[in-house]
């Protein structure tokens, strides 16, 4: 670089300069984009927590009612017993595993639909 003329100087240092604006750009650009994907996922955070909040709402009131059902189920079992009574107690109580099997389910499902997203997410592109 010392021994060239001030004129390739000139020109060496006007494509460096040129070059720094360009990375000065791409850095710029960059910033932005990396701010709106931070946005993005904050965002989509917060959807996600609603979302959790509103199952385990859900399944928590799905738990009461079949909770509430088991206590009716067992009071009419102490009641005396005819083979209509019997036969409907035996209906309610299998229906009753069989929700509460459901529900259980579904919930794992989706708390693992949830953390595959997540999981997703947390990757980089």
């Amino acid at each position: 670089m010392f021994n060239r003329s001030k004129k390739e100087t000139q020109a060496a240092l006007s494509a460096l300069m040129a070059e720094i604006e360009q990375l000065r750009a791409e850095i710029k650009d960059q910033a932005e984009t990396a701010a709106k994907d931070r946005q993005s996922a904050t965002e989509f955070a917060k959807r996600l927590t609603m979302i959790d909040v509103k199952v385990s709402g859900m399944g928590a009131e799905l738990s009461r009612q079949l909770h509430e059902l088991g206590n009716d189920i067992e009071s009419l079992s102490h009641r005396p017993e005819d083979a209509l009574t019997a036969e409907s107690l035996t209906a309610l109580k299998n229906s009753q595993v069989r929700l509460a099997n459901e529900q259980a389910r579904y919930e794992i499902a989706f708390r693992q639909d949830l953390a595959a997203l997540a999981e997703h997410l947390r990757r980089p592109n």
